[in-house]
């Protein structure tokens, strides 16, 4: 009886692990596929000769962030939306990720910053932080990259 126990626990565990990893590999697809459609779309039109990083932004509307290197070298962004035109941007005086972490650490209450992504918007390209307030709370903050002003603040989710 105590085998057949065994078996059992053992089974239902390792079905478990396997249904939540089946739901994970379902669930990040279709922002897979969309990155790997953007990345290849940013090749096709020759605005980036290597590709760093790849991103889904959502705003309004959704769009990926393609970073990396143009032909001479230069850091670059390309903003692929699912309809419309696409964007670049040379990222050389923009302000970084990292600027934009501190800018928001020194001005509000910090606990832990869960994702930082450049994303375009209405009003030009933006720094969107998300993090974790002091009492736990979401937040969400977007910071011009031309020069790091505040643009928009989402805050005590």
């Amino acid at each position: 009886m105590k085998e057949w126990m065994k078996f059992i626990i053992v089974f239902l565990s390792f079905l478990a692990v396997a249904i939540v990893l089946v739901i994970l590999f379902l669930g990040n697809k279709p922002f897979s596929e969309a990155e790997q459609a953007a990345v290849e779309k940013v090749e096709a039109e020759g605005l980036l000769d290597e590709v760093e990083r790849a991103y889904v932004y959502s705003s309004s509307t959704q769009s990926v962030t393609v970073l990396g290197t143009d032909g001479e070298g230069q850091i670059k962004a390309a903003f692929v939306p699912e309809e419309g035109d696409m964007e670049a941007l040379m990222l050389e005086d923009q302000l970084t990720a990292q600027q934009a972490r501190e800018i928001v650490q020194e001005d509000m209450e910090v606990e832990e910053i869960l994702h930082t992504k450049l994303g375009m918007e209405e009003a030009g390209a933006v720094w969107e932080i998300a993090f974790l307030n002091e009492a736990g709370r979401l937040n969400y903050v977007y910071l011009l990259a031309e020069d790091g002003t505040w643009w928009k603040r989402i805050l005590n989710l």
